[in-house]
């Protein structure tokens, strides 16, 4: 399944795409809808700037969903290379656990907004397959309304990391 998720933001370009290379971004943050990030298990300067979060699916689960996955094992480190002068990050997500169901990558990209030089347009296009018979589909569309959820929230931090940073 195909995503794409645009959310604009009061934030230069460039200080965007330096918020998701900095581990302080990731820190403390409260669960978004079904997802929590766990913390920053990874951070290499490079180059390539990269940097690896953990996350744990947090929401219901329906009982077709349950008999072929356990929910408590719904976790992944998301490695994310960051391109600031490019202005994207290049991400793709492992599972902690069933890494033969699922494949998700994709990318954020930082173009200014109209608003001129300090809005940006984050822009987040990926890729994901659940390989799990029956219900593969059904969990694809559940974890994308997730990812909306979080994402638009994330996105939502960035004025205020970037004006204390």
């Amino acid at each position: 399944m195909k995503f794409s998720i645009s959310q604009s933001v009061a934030v230069a370009p460039g200080a965007a795409v330096a918020a998701y290379g900095n581990p302080a971004f990731y820190e403390g943050r409260t669960p978004s809808g079904d997802i929590a990030l766990v913390g920053v298990v990874g951070h290499d300067n490079g180059p390539p700037e990269t940097m690896e979060v953990s996350y744990k699916f947090t929401g219901a689960v329906s009982s077709a969903v349950r008999a072929v996955v356990d929910p408590a094992k719904l976790s992944w480190v998301t490695r994310t290379e960051v391109q600031r002068e490019a202005r994207r990050t290049r991400f793709t997500v492992v599972p902690d656990h069933y890494p033969d169901r699922l494949d998700c990558s994709g990318t954020f990209t930082f173009t200014q907004g109209e608003a001129g030089p300090d809005s940006t347009v984050v822009t987040i296009e990926g890729d994901l397959t659940v390989h799990v018979f029956l219900v593969g589909r059904k969990v694809e569309q559940l974890i994308v309304s997730g990812l909306r959820t979080y994402l638009a929230a994330e996105v939502s931090l960035l004025p205020g990391f970037t004006s204390s940073a």
